[in-house]
C-alpha cells in the first residue's frame, strides 16, 4: 500500500519525552491489574550467555494488502536469527477498524498510544520498527518499510548492556499471571530508563486481506504476536528503572500480577469480543532509553510453556 506524506505533529509526544511522565495514558484503572503479588516467583534461572534480543514492532491492521508481506518479512528474520529476535504485533489506524466483512476490532488503548506518539498508521501501513532505534518525531526515520533483513542484520551482533528474565506462575483456575522480571546491568549506562511488560497472543485466525494470497486464505489467516495488554499498571509507558548513571552489578527485580481475560474488548466497544486462549498468550517486557526510545533489551515467556 503506497505510503502517503506525514505532516501532522502529534501532540501526545510530549507523554515520552524525558523526564515528562506525568501522564498516565490509562485514565481509568485497568481492572486486570492487580496489587496482589504475593505468588510471583523470586528464584531466576542462572545465566551463562548474554544476549542482546531485538524486539520487532510490526504496526499493521486487517485491511492492509500488504501487511501479511511484512509479517512474513518478520517471520523469515525470526527463523533465521533463532533466539535473538522478539516480535510484537500491533493493530492500529483505520485499516485495523472493523467492517463488514472484518468485524473484529483488534485495536487496544495501549497500541493507540504507541501508534499516536510513533505515528505509523498516519505514516501508512505496515510499518515496522526495531529496537525503535532512530527515533525522529519529525522525519519519521524510527518507521521501516519491509523487508527488514538489512536492518536487524546491522545490529543483531551488538554486545547486550542489560540482562533481562522473566519467571512466572500461571494459575489456571483464576487466569492470574504472577509475574517476575529481574534486570541486571552488564555495562555502565547513563540516561533516564523505563521497563514496560505487555501481554500479546498468537494464532489468531481470522480475516485478513493480503494481497499474495486467494480468497480462503484470507479468510483463515493467522494472526500472531497481537498486542493485547499492559501489565504494568503505568500501562504503556512502564515503570522507571534507571535514572542518571548506573553501574554493574545492579540487579533489581519487579513483580507484577495480571488476570488474563477470557475475552477482551476494542477500547470503547461492547460488541465482537475477541476469545483470549491462554495457552497462546506471551509475557513481553522491555526497557528503553526515554530520551531516545531506543529499546536495550527485551524478553518474552510464554504464559503456559
Amino acid at each position: 500500500m503506497k505510503k502517503i506524506i506525514y505532516l501532522a505533529i502529534i501532540s501526545i509526544g510530549v507523554l515520552f519525552a524525558s523526564c515528562d511522565y506525568v501522564s498516565n495514558p490509562y485514565p481509568e484503572k485497568n481492572a486486570n491489574v492487580s496489587s496482589d503479588t504475593a505468588l510471583c516467583p523470586n528464584t531466576f534461572p542462572v545465566v551463562t550467555s548474554h544476549i542482546k534480543k531485538i524486539l520487532m514492532e510490526d504496526y499493521t491492521g486487517h485491511t492492509c494488502a500488504n501487511c501479511p508481506r511484512a509479517a512474513r518479512s518478520i517471520h523469515i528474520i525470526d527463523s533465521t536469527y533463532a533466539g535473538h529476535i522478539n516480535v510484537l504485533a500491533v493493530a492500529c489506524g483505520g485499516l485495523a477498524a472493523p467492517t463488514s466483512a472484518y468485524v473484529n476490532d483488534y485495536r487496544t488503548s495501549v497500541g493507540t498510544v504507541y501508534d499516536n506518539f510513533f505515528g505509523a498508521s498516519a505514516f501508512g501501513l505496515p510499518e515496522g520498527m526495531i529496537n525503535r532505534r532512530d527515533y525522529n518525531s519529525t522525519t519519521k526515520t524510527h518507521l521501516k518499510f519491509y523487508p527488514y533483513q538489512t536492518y536487524v542484520g546491522n545490529i543483531v551482533n551488538d554486545a547486550s548492556v542489560m540482562d533481562l528474565q522473566i519467571n512466572l506462575i500461571y494459575v489456571s483456575s483464576t487466569r492470574k499471571v504472577y509475574c517476575s522480571v529481574r534486570d541486571s546491568l552488564l555495562s555502565s549506562i547513563t540516561g533516564t530508563y523505563r521497563l514496560v511488560v505487555l501481554i500479546s497472543q498468537d494464532s489468531i485466525i481470522d480475516w485478513q486481506d493480503d494481497i499474495d494470497a486467494n480468497p480462503l486464505a484470507v479468510q483463515f489467516y493467522v494472526h500472531r504476536h497481537l498486542l493485547r495488554d499492559a501489565i504494568t499498571p503505568t500501562g504503556a509507558l512502564g515503570e522507571p528503572l534507571i535514572g542518571g548513571s548506573a553501574t554493574p552489578p545492579l540487579t533489581q527485580v519487579r513483580h507484577f500480577a495480571y488476570t488474563i481475560p477470557t475475552q477482551y474488548f476494542a477500547p470503547g466497544s461492547t460488541i465482537n469480543p475477541i476469545p483470549c486462549v491462554a495457552n497462546h498468550c506471551h509475557i513481553l517486557a522491555f526497557i528503553y532509553n526515554t530520551a531516545t526510545q531506543e529499546i536495550i533489551q527485551s524478553e518474552e515467556v510464554k504464559v503456559i510453556p
